[in-house]
């Protein structure tokens, strides 16, 4: 297993990820074309880079990262995040997604963000948990691709290179705004 850092895609390893995101991401019921564009409204951001992992020349996990400039409560934070996450159906419980987060955490960092931030399913929450997130204990907000505003519920954050700005964001009634995308 070896996890490789990547600022840009090559097409041939852009649709090599594509399908196995495809692959192993979505559950069969959630491959609908109304899901599909659901998805494609809400997660519209542009990742930064991409963290793969490779068992030879077999992508067995991914992660995207991404960093952006937002405004909280009349302050300018640096918001890192870390988005589809994923590991091969049949490479699942061993440790591969773990040592991704481990090694987004240290790139976020590495980029002087504040403060991480992820979506997540609640059945997922406590494996996050495992490497210093919580669940953000409001909604917060993003414009989709289409430019609507929406509101979600299932973030998370974790301190990186600001514990003060986490804490402010994890206890003031504002919340927090993600800009475009919900990554």
């Amino acid at each position: 297993m070896e996890i490789e850092f990547f600022p840009k895609l090559s097409s041939a390893l852009a649709k090599k990820l594509k399908q196995f995101v495809l692959e192993n991401f979505y559950t069969e019921e959630e491959r609908t074309p109304e899901n599909l564009a659901a998805e494609k409204e809400r997660f519209c951001s542009q990742p930064k880079a991409w963290l793969l992992v490779f068992e030879g020349d077999q992508i067995i996990g991914g992660t995207k990262l991404y960093r952006r400039k937002v405004m909280f409560n009349n302050r300018e934070i640096i918001l890192g995040g870390i988005g589809s996450v994923c590991t091969r159906i049949d490479k699942r419980n061993q440790g591969i997604a773990t040592s991704m987060l481990k090694e987004a955490v240290k790139v976020l960092m590495k980029w002087e963000c504040d403060i991480a931030y992820l979506c997540a399913n609640i059945e997922m929450r406590s494996f996050y948990g495992q490497v210093g997130f919580v669940p953000l204990p409001k909604p917060y907000t993003y414009y989709g691709r289409s430019g609507k505003l929406h509101e979600g519920y299932k973030g998370m954050i974790a301190p990186l290179n600001s514990p003060s700005i986490f804490e402010m964001v994890l206890s003031s009634k504002h919340k927090l705004h993600l800009g475009q995308g919900d990554w």
